[in-house]
């Protein structure tokens, strides 16, 4: 992205410091938003992409996954644009060159890019609405999170069984021999840490949390 207009500082803002990466060929310019003590770091550099993303620091203090499910549950529709999914509408629709939405052992991160400016400022509406305007329904959290249903839906008899998106990939990943190694080494490793804990949710633990724990 091209470098900040240094001559026009925006009001919200407050310049921290500047540096130059040269081995990369980038300058790295930090602002502080003086309303919500926000970071903002802003990498200038010779691209063709505009790239940005919102990092969101998340502390598990177990293994239920809420910060997984809730990064799911936000992107189902906000204050501004209060559609289904409007993540999903906007990958088919936009230009953009990557979109996407990560859940790691302490950050959680909302990263998209594209190549047209146009479509840049409208994925970063999107985006930032969906973060920090996000509506958080209840119908979606059992959509993204877990809900119960009948194993056959057209019969009541049969068993109930636990169904959600984030519970579904959370038994695909830990099925893995490595994942599951790395969590039992981890468990035992951090034994006082947040990195204790399964940050996207353990299959038996995904079923606790209730959408007001988001």
């Amino acid at each position: 992205m091209a470098a900040v207009n240094k001559d026009i500082p925006h009001p919200a803002f407050e310049k921290i410091r500047s540096h130059q990466i040269r081995n990369l060929n980038i300058t790295v310019e930090e602002y502080l938003h003086r309303g919500t003590g926000a970071r903002h770091l802003h990498m200038a550099a010779d691209n063709d992409e505009n790239v940005f993303f919102v990092a969101l620091r998340t502390f598990p203090m177990d293994s239920t996954g809420v910060a997984h499910i809730l990064e799911h549950t936000a992107l189902c529709g906000s204050e501004r644009y209060p559609v289904r999914d409007p993540f999903f509408m906007m990958i088919r629709r936009s230009l953009n060159t990557f979109m996407n939405a990560f859940t790691s052992s302490d950050w959680t991160a909302y990263p998209f890019a594209s190549m047209n400016r146009k479509d840049f400022d409208n994925l970063l509406s999107v985006y930032l609405d969906s973060v920090f305007f996000s509506k958080l329904d209840p119908l979606d959290f059992a959509q993204e999170g877990h809900r119960l249903e009948f194993e056959q839906p057209d019969d009541p008899t049969s068993d109930l069984v636990y169904r959600g998106i984030v519970y579904n990939e959370m038994k695909g990943a830990m099925s893995a021999p490595t994942a599951r190694l790395w969590q039992s080494l981890s468990s035992h490793l951090f034994q006082t840490t947040t990195y204790h804990y399964n940050s996207g949710g353990g299959p038996g633990h995904i079923v606790g949390p209730r959408d007001e724990d988001l």
